[in-house]
């Protein structure tokens, strides 16, 4: 009985979230971006193998590092892979944040409030984020700090969260390695004798996280095996 009333609630749950979706969404494109979002089919992507896996790796430039203090991103870059090979295709764009970067933050990246007033504001190309990262495994260096802005992106304009299984190649060298540390894409990339040019960009860094998951993926799993054997491993310490 007990489980039966949990189902009904849960049954009831999902109406009244999909009739709030119904009445915020009144743009059929918004609706039809949260609807590709939530019903991302998770089960199925995990069982694929790592070389049938598409992989998308994702890197952010901001404004600030405290996304739901008003920091907003202003630059995206996202990268293909299929497998542990980049496909060549990718998306990058630098966005309006309709706000001020702040002099700390341009120390870092290089980009000021020049460089993005007339490129397209979130909104804009929220449409073509969606679309890339499709049915994907997320891949990033620290990647809750990617997240935490495209969530909450998200969850204003579709109502909804990202619901990608996901890698941060910082916890994949921590198991790999065995060193437990906080590390940063530079001591990572020098470790996998990896060259970034163009660090503190988008592009640059998404390029770096690429090569070192191709490098670390290819030295602890068989592509063959699952995927969420991958996903699993980023949480083990030195098993490798």
């Amino acid at each position: 009985m007990e489980t039966f009333k949990r189902w009904v609630t849960s049954i009831q749950t999902h109406i009244k979230c999909r009739k709030g979706v119904e009445k915020y969404l009144v743009n059929p494109n918004f609706r039809a971006w949260h609807d590709r979002c939530v019903q991302l089919d998770v089960a199925a992507l995990v069982k694929q193998s790592i070389a049938k896996t598409r992989f998308v790796v994702i890197d952010t430039e901001t404004t600030g590092l405290h996304a739901y203090s008003g920091d907003e991103i202003i630059s995206i870059c996202m990268l293909e892979m299929q497998g542990l090979e980049l496909t060549g295709r990718q998306y990058q764009t630098h966005i309006n944040p309709e706000r001020h970067i702040t002099a700390e933050s341009t120390a870092i990246h290089g980009l000021k409030d020049t460089d993005v007033v007339d490129c397209p504001k979130i909104i804009d190309v929220l449409g073509e984020l969606v679309e890339f990262m499709d049915e994907s495994i997320i891949v990033g260096h620290h990647l809750n700090f990617d997240l935490r802005f495209l969530n909450k992106t998200f969850q204003k304009l579709l109502l909804c969260k990202l619901s990608h299984p996901w890698i941060d190649t910082m916890m994949l060298y921590i198991a790999h390695s065995g060193r437990i540390g906080h590390y940063t894409l530079d001591e990572i990339a020098q470790n996998c004798k990896v060259d970034n040019p163009a660090r503190h960009t988008a592009y640059g860094d998404a390029i770096a996280t690429a090569l070192i998951f191709q490098q670390i993926t290819g030295r602890m799993l068989a592509i063959d095996k699952p995927v969420a054997d991958l996903i699993r491993t980023q949480f083990e310490v030195g098993h490798f």
